[in-house]
């Protein structure tokens, strides 16, 4: 029944997950004027998301898990999904979608169900905010920018869905993924980048610790 349910699921998760992606492009069609040739990643986007979807839904009907924890959970990869594409094709985070990311959080956080309150949704967020924006100042003390105002509303926003501690948890394993890639491209085993994009790296966490239910994503 579970092998069934998850390949119900599979064609339309793919099928929001195309819409994710061309939401993305149609932002960069917006912004530049011309439609982009090329998504980096975007077939292999839509089938990640399609399958970590599935798995959830289909997890929380097979469980009986709470409909709120599946909703977060599935909000949350489409936010992914949306949010890597860009950062991959351009090394953008635009406000109006993080801000959005923010919000969203701050709309569920209202209701009863969420397990969460709107002030300390709230509460986590400014915390957030101020010690990555008071990291990025650091990270950016000479003057070439490695940390992006982006990358400030992302983690504040996924603070904001998902609580300081677990965000802050999330962050730090991004990047460390980071800082493992670096040292990797410093020794020859792979090749370095002058950018590397955090998003990616923070969904990929992020991703991970839903789908193995490690961080206090799906408990309620």
């Amino acid at each position: 029944m579970s092998v069934l349910t998850f390949c119900v699921f599979l064609p339309v998760f793919a099928l929001m997950g195309r819409s994710l992606v061309r939401q993305a492009s149609g932002f960069i069609r917006e912004t530049e004027g011309v439609a982009p040739t090329h998504l980096p990643l975007s077939s292999f986007l839509v089938l990640l998301f399609a399958v970590l979807a599935s798995v959830v839904a289909t997890r929380g009907l097979s469980l009986c898990l709470p409909w709120h924890v599946v909703l977060r959970d599935l909000i949350l990869l489409g936010w992914c999904v949306l949010l890597t594409q860009l950062d991959l094709a351009r090394q953008w985070l635009p406000l109006r979608l993080t801000n959005s990311l923010l919000f969203s959080g701050l709309l569920f956080s209202l209701l009863s169900q969420s397990g969460i309150s709107t002030l300390m949704a709230i509460s986590d967020g400014l915390a957030m905010f101020g010690v990555i924006f008071l990291f990025r100042l650091w990270a950016n003390r000479h003057g070439r920018e490695r940390f992006g105002l982006g990358d400030v509303y992302l983690l504040t926003g996924l603070s904001v869905w998902l609580t300081l501690p677990t965000a802050a948890v999330i962050a730090l394993a991004a990047l460390g993924l980071i800082l493992l890639q670096q040292l990797s491209s410093m020794v020859g085993l792979l090749s370095k980048q002058q950018e590397i994009p955090f998003a990616p790296y923070l969904c990929l966490c992020l991703s991970v610790a839903i789908l193995a239910q490690r961080f206090p994503l799906s408990t309620g």
